[in-house]
C-alpha cells in the first residue's frame, strides 16, 4: 500500500509542469482606461523592502542581498488578476539549515508605499528579464554600430549606459500593426503628440493622448488603442477588432 501511494504521487509530480512566470499587461487587460494606477512614488523603497524581507524571510539576519535596480513603473498580469506599481528587483542569497541555497531573482512590486506583489526564482517560476531591466527602444543599435571599445555592462548600470546611435531627426516612431492578416502602418510622434495611419499615400490624422503604457488615438467614430507594454491593440468602432503591433525598423527604402 506505502508502495502505490508513493508511485501514485510520483506519477502526479512528473505530470505537473513549470508555473506560467506572470506576464507584462497583455491583452485581456480593460481597454477602458487610459489611466494606470501606479501608486506614490516610493522614496523610501529600501525601509519598504527591508521591513518587507524582516517579515517574510525565515533566517533574514543571515541572508545576503543585492539591489538589481532603482524603482520602475510596471504593470504586469499575475494568475488573472493585475499588478501595477513600481518594480524593484533584489538577488538574494539566504541560508537554509547549515548552508546558503545560492543567489536567486526576488521581484517586488510597490504600490502606495506596501508590497503588493513579491515573485521570487524556484523549480515552478522564473522572473524574467523584462521585469528587472527595462527595454528601452531608444537604446537599440544595429550590429554594425556596436562600438569597438570595451564598455561596462552591468547588470545595475544597463539602465544607464548611453551609446551613440543612429537618430531619426524626426523623432517619429513607426508602428506596424497586424489586424485580421492586414498590415497597417502608424506614425507616432511622442515629442509632437501626433499620431497619423499612413495608407499607400494617403495620411490620416488622429487625435492621441498617451501615457507610459498606453497609446489611445481617436479619428472620427474609430478608436486605436495600443498597449505599449506587450503589443496588444484593438480597433473599435461598431465592433472590436483585435490585433498586435510593433515598432519597425526605421530604413527607409
Amino acid at each position: 500500500m506505502k508502495y502505490f501511494f508513493f508511485l501514485s504521487f510520483a506519477i502526479l509530480i512528473s505530470s505537473c509542469g513549470k508555473i506560467p512566470a506572470s506576464s507584462l499587461i497583455s491583452s485581456s487587460e480593460n481597454y477602458n482606461t487610459v489611466k494606470v494606477d501606479y501608486g506614490n512614488t516610493p522614496d523610501n523603497y529600501q525601509k519598504i523592502l527591508k521591513e518587507h524581507l524582516k517579515s517574510n524571510l525565515k533566517n533574514y539576519k543571515t541572508a545576503r542581498i543585492e539591489f538589481i535596480n532603482e524603482p520602475g513603473k510596471i504593470s504586469i498580469d499575475h494568475l488573472g488578476d493585475t499588478y501595477s506599481g513600481y518594480r524593484v528587483c533584489l538577488s538574494i542569497n539566504e541560508q537554509k539549515g547549515d548552508y546558503f541555497i545560492g543567489y536567486r531573482n526576488h521581484f517586488f512590486l510597490i504600490n502606495d508605499n506596501k508590497v503588493a506583489l513579491h515573485l521570487f526564482d524556484s523549480g515552478l517560476l522564473t522572473i524574467p528579464f523584462e521585469y528587472c531591466v527595462s527595454r528601452d527602444t531608444n537604446k537599440e543599435i544595429y550590429i554594425d554600430d556596436i562600438p569597438d571599445s570595451n564598455i561596462d555592462l552591468t547588470i545595475d548600470k544597463m539602465d544607464k549606459v548611453k551609446i551613440s546611435k543612429k537618430k531619426d531627426d524626426t523623432d517619429n516612431t513607426y508602428i506596424s500593426c497586424i489586424f485580421a492578416e492586414r498590415e497597417i502602418t502608424y506614425v507616432f510622434n511622442e515629442t509632437k503628440s501626433t499620431f497619423k495611419k499612413i495608407d499607400g499615400l494617403s495620411e490620416t490624422n488622429y487625435s492621441v493622448k498617451f501615457n507610459e503604457t498606453f497609446i489611445v488615438a481617436n479619428n472620427l467614430s474609430n478608436e486605436l488603442k495600443i498597449n505599449r507594454v506587450s503589443g496588444s491593440a484593438s480597433i473599435v468602432n461598431n465592433i472590436t477588432t483585435t490585433g498586435r503591433c510593433k515598432l519597425t525598423d526605421k530604413t527607409r527604402f
